[in-house]
């Protein structure tokens, strides 16, 4: 896990910077005027490969910076900053998570983005990233999703989820087990804030996400790659009578499962591999087709990733 502070301008148009320097407990950080200006243009992230997460102004880390090519934060840090300077100056990444592309080349970032809206509340978006390759210094926005007060989370069973609120649905597959670990807990959380705050279309709430809607410029086949729905296999149900003559057999395998599965991921580096990959593994210990279960193995990787997590007891 890295800690890296990336540098925010006071206004929209001025360019940001990332930081490079490396700070110890010791050093002069200047004034306290100095001190607290610099954090009010500084925003520090957790990273690990292919996410990272807002630390709030006010953590006993703040202050601290950590070198942008930390081996494992990637190229993250780079485009982290970029990514920055496109949003409004009231506006915060709480969450930045890679997804997986159809297109070898590109690279894509779903962000949790939140402000104090008109109401003084925390409300939450999620936009879609488009970066053209992952050394370009520029990047554009693909899609933009309010999170209503109806906004529903579900696993997909093939390594990714779905966001459903107001009738769209969209799918993210994050590039590794750790990253969507990452990211459900962060939605999960935002979700529930609007539920409590009962967000809805039509509303006081989320008013500022228009802003985004109108800068929307990634190329069409971006957009439709963000507008892209499961296939009808992924999407429909298994049938209630597949397994109702055999219970004891599906019982027996999904407790074979949760016992190779736990073995297979103590043995993996969750930062570098992906669901659909443990799966596959899975089947070559098992000698089986699992195409059934996706949905129980995604649970069940959740559950022991629960069990054994203990670098984000931040979230």
């Amino acid at each position: 896990m890295a800690l890296v502070t990336l540098q925010r301008s006071p206004t929209p148009s001025a360019a940001s910077s990332a930081s490079t320097a490396t700070t110890t407990a010791g050093e002069d950080l200047g004034s306290e005027d100095e001190r607290r200006t610099n954090q009010s243009l500084s925003e520090s992230f957790f990273m690990v490969k292919g996410a990272a997460l807002f630390l709030q102004q006010g953590s006993s880390h703040q202050g601290q910076k950590a070198h942008p090519n930390h081996k494992h934060a990637g190229d993250l840090p780079q485009h982290l900053q970029v990514m920055i300077n496109i949003l409004r100056s009231e506006d915060r990444i709480k969450l930045a998570v890679r997804l997986e592309s159809a297109w070898s080349d590109r690279v894509r970032y779903m962000l949790v983005v939140y402000t104090s809206g008109r109401q003084d509340t925390e409300e939450n978006i999620l936009l879609g990233i488009d970066f053209t390759n992952k050394d370009c210094k520029s990047c554009s926005i693909g899609m933009v999703l309010p999170l209503w007060s109806d906004t529903k989370i579900h696993l997909d069973g093939d390594g990714g989820f779905t966001v459903n609120t107001a009738g769209r649905t969209h799918v993210f597959k994050p590039v590794s087990v750790q990253v969507m670990w990452s990211a459900l807990q962060v939605l999960h959380k935002v979700c529930e804030l609007s539920r409590r705050y009962n967000y809805f279309p039509g509303g006081m709430a989320l008013t500022w996400m228009g802003y985004y809607e109108s800068c929307i410029a990634s190329d069409q086949s971006c957009i439709n790659e963000w507008n892209a729905m499961k296939d009808l296999e992924t999407t429909r149900p298994d049938s209630p009578s597949m397994f109702v003559d055999k219970p004891s057999e599906r019982e027996r395998t999904e407790c074979l499962i949760k016992a190779k599965l736990r073995s297979i991921m103590t043995c993996q580096d969750l930062e570098n591999v992906t669901c659909k990959q443990i799966r596959t593994e899975l089947e070559q210990h098992m000698n089986c087709n699992l195409k059934e279960y996706k949905e129980f193995i995604d649970n069940e990787m959740l559950l022991i990733l629960g069990q054994m997590d203990k670098a984000y007891s931040h979230l």
